[in-house]
């Protein structure tokens, strides 16, 4: 990995460590585990295509498990109403946060009941819609899909996705710019037969502000497909 030349550090580590001003790292990653032949489906913790909030609401997080999970807390990380980046520690089984979100896309258990993880299936809603998961024992949501936040911009730096059969599997990377006609479009699509394929991007892929970005994928036969991506983020508005 070449080095920066201000930091004479490898760039992903010098925008990690915050040497890069108004730089920073996104690593998106995600799990389907039932990808059936038919329609694509979204790679994150359900099996099915992923339904985005129609309106901002304030979030809850209950369990498949009330009485091993509830009264641990999980953290959620999204954008508010405005599109800002907004996070939030909630209470399983507790009342609604007071954040208003629009977009969630990562949830982490801070605490446990029960254990040291989650016991059962942890469900995040927002306005009446399911937005993350955390699978059992998982603690965290794996989820390949990601909005970008308002007054930055995102560069698409990596794809990657594997399989957990030997047979043919599509995937893409779709993007949806919510201030541009608000349709999807293919970013991105990688056919492979099983195993792991990685796509670096030597140029970059840009999506502005507001733009949903999500990893679907297909199968030729049931199966269980993971992927991810990641993007730097430019933060191009001080204000």
């Amino acid at each position: 990995m070449s080095l920066n030349h201000l930091t004479n550090l490898p760039i992903g580590l010098a925008i990690q460590k915050g040497l890069i001003n108004n730089f920073s790292g996104v690593h998106k990653f995600g799990l389907n585990t039932a990808v059936g032949s038919g329609a694509f489906e979204t790679v994150w913790d359900g099996n099915n295509t992923y339904t985005y909030p129609s309106s901002s609401g304030t979030a809850t997080a209950t369990s498949s498990d009330t009485g091993s999970d509830n009264t641990g807390t999980v953290k959620i990380f999204g954008l508010d109403s405005n599109y800002d980046l907004a996070e939030e520690t909630l209470t399983i089984g507790g009342s609604a946060g007071t954040v208003s979100f629009i977009r969630v896309f990562r949830a982490v258990m801070i605490s446990a009941n029960t254990g040291n993880t989650n016991v059962g299936t942890i469900t995040i809603t927002v306005s009446s819609t399911t937005v993350a998961q955390i699978r059992i024992g998982y603690g965290q949501t794996l989820m390949a899909l990601y909005t970008v936040p308002r007054k930055y911009n995102a560069y698409l730096m990596q794809i990657d996705v594997g399989s957990s059969k030997d047979l043919e599997n599509e995937i893409r990377l779709i993007a949806k710019e919510i201030d541009n006609g608000d349709v999807w479009n293919t970013k991105a699509f990688v056919t492979t037969r099983g195993g792991f394929v990685e796509k670096n991007y030597f140029i970059p892929v840009k999506f502005t502000e507001k733009t949903d970005l999500e990893l679907i994928a297909k199968a030729s036969s049931t199966s269980a497909i993971s992927g991810g991506f990641e993007l730097v983020l430019e933060k191009v508005d001080q204000s």
